[in-house]
């Protein structure tokens, strides 16, 4: 059966000219040729179509081969190398499983191009940017189709853990980079992770990580998050949707944003970040934790088992042999993100049992009344509960606070005299008595006092009703500081109940001592 796809290639290219497979239309016409041959092998030998354009590619690689060989191992380009695209398309349609001839073929393209850029560029811009770009159009349908076929390629490279050598410009050395992270030629030399990230394309920035491809470019760029952000300050406050869908996924594949400006000290590198990138942080764009403080143990462990896998190219199927559960390994894979607890919920109390937050918690605190003077707080006074103890309560029913104002001047003596009231009748100066004998007296009962004040308020009316008229019951003349609040009773076990009682406020033109 070789013997067959070798004659084939020869009659094929030998009736074509040297740039016959340049345009794509021709490359798919041999491919449909190819493609008959293979189907009629298979019947014919019956074989599985797969293992038949297994040896079909093989011996693709086996003729360019002999003609690199024959010209000086330097390879002749145009048909004689367009050939490997052709079998390349052949793996793809007929979905070829042996991840060796994959990788062989992979190499052969390799060792002339040096790149892989055929692959890599219809999947990022579609199958027709590639001509404005490097000169040729892709072998796929449609963007879509180029993909899948990058994702198939990915999957044979990594599970090999293909490497080559790459010549780096920056290091100026030859290093072993992974088939995934080989620089496009077509676009500066940049890695196929930093063209996604300009091309402002997340899915396929999600396909290129979960298939091991390193965050930190080798290709001697610079920092590819720090690329990122400059990018989404460009235009100010106002972020592209794509952009910041691109750093929350590279953001999983790194355990902390490094900050530039080295070797400055620490605090200045913080600083010169802050005045640079401090928007994204106060949108939260870039999380703080990832740039100043310490991420959590989950996403570390999660960047670390992907080191360790993307280093033996295990990525992604290696994520499968670990013995954890299928949340947690779609979390490694960063297919799913598992989000931590309520910061605001207190996680003090056993799990079984739910928890509330802190603020509620705290008792309510109900507004109680004051003193004019002494703001201090008081519970509420019910109507019927107000002290009878002085002049005021007559007027305590219809006013809310009990207030006394004097309009004529007193005089004031010594705080050893008593209070002489002139102008007044002896009627008035019996009051006046009564009252401060009813105030410091705090085992009269309520009963009592209220007989008491019936008796007083049946003489003042009669004898004194014309000194009535100066008596003015007012809370708008109230004056700051003219208030003297009467001595409240003393704290017996009896009088356990009026403690709590609001004490009434005397107000006079002029300050008295009691």
């Amino acid at each position: 059966m070789d013997f067959i796809f070798e004659c084939f290639y020869t009659d094929t290219l030998d009736k074509i000219s040297r740039n016959g497979l340049q345009d794509r239309s021709s490359r798919r016409d041999v491919l449909d040729h190819l493609n008959a041959i293979i189907g009629g092998c298979s019947d014919g030998q019956n074989m599985h179509t797969e293992e038949v354009a297994r040896i079909a590619v093989l011996s693709a690689v086996r003729y360019h081969r002999e003609q690199k060989d024959a010209n000086g191992d330097v390879c002749l380009m145009g048909k004689y190398h367009n050939i490997l695209y052709i079998a390349l398309r052949t793996c793809w349609d007929w979905g070829v499983r042996d991840s060796a001839v994959v990788v062989v073929l992979l190499e052969e393209i390799y060792a002339c191009e040096k790149t892989f850029e055929r692959i890599f560029l219809g999947a990022l811009f579609g199958p027709n940017a590639p001509h404005f770009i490097a000169g040729w159009r892709s072998d796929f349908r449609d963007q879509d189709e180029n993909t899948r076929a990058m994702v198939y390629f990915l999957h044979h490279a990594t599970s090999l853990d293909m490497t080559l050598p790459c010549w780096i410009a920056r290091y100026e050395q030859e290093r072993m980079v992974k088939f995934i992270d080989i620089p496009i030629e077509s676009c500066g030399r940049s890695s196929p992770l930093r063209v996604a990230l300009q091309a402002s394309a997340p899915d396929l920035l999600l396909i290129l990580l979960r298939y091991g491809a390193n965050p930190n470019p080798p290709d001697g760029g610079s920092s590819a998050v720090l690329a990122l952000l400059d990018k989404l300050t460009e235009n100010g406050r106002n972020y592209v949707y794509q952009n910041v869908s691109c750093l929350q996924i590279l953001l999983r594949n790194i355990p902390m944003i490094e900050l530039p400006y080295k070797p400055i000290i620490y605090s200045t590198r913080r600083e010169m970040f802050f005045e640079r990138y401090g928007r994204l942080l106060i949108d939260k764009i870039i999380p703080k934790e990832q740039v100043y403080g310490v991420m959590s143990l989950r996403h570390l462990c999660r960047c670390r088992i992907r080191d360790l896998l993307r280093h033996n190219g295990q990525l992604p199927d290696g994520i499968d042999t670990l013995r954890l559960p299928r949340r947690l390994q779609r979390y490694i894979d960063l297919m799913e993100e598992i989000e931590g607890p309520d910061k605001d919920k207190d996680n003090d109390d056993d799990d079984d049992f739910p928890t509330t937050s802190r603020a509620s918690q705290k008792k309510k605190v109900t507004k109680k009344g004051t003193t004019l003077e002494s703001a201090k707080i008081l519970k509420p006074i019910e109507e019927e509960d107000r002290p009878i103890t002085s002049l005021a309560a007559t007027t305590a029913r219809m006013e809310p606070t009990p207030v006394v104002v004097v309009t004529e001047p007193v005089a004031t003596t010594e705080a050893s005299d008593a209070v002489n009231v002139t102008n007044t009748s002896t009627e008035l100066s019996t009051t006046t008595t009564a009252i401060t004998d009813t105030t410091t007296t705090t085992t009269t009962t309520l009963e009592e006092q209220e007989q008491q004040l019936d008796q007083q308020l049946q003489t003042i009316s009669i004898s004194e009703s014309k000194e009535e008229e100066d008596v003015v019951v007012s809370i708008s003349e109230v004056k700051e500081g003219d208030a003297v609040e009467m001595p409240a009773p003393s704290t017996s076990p009896d009088a356990e109940d009026e403690d709590n009682d609001a004490t009434p406020v005397v107000i006079f033109d002029k300050p008295f001592s009691l």
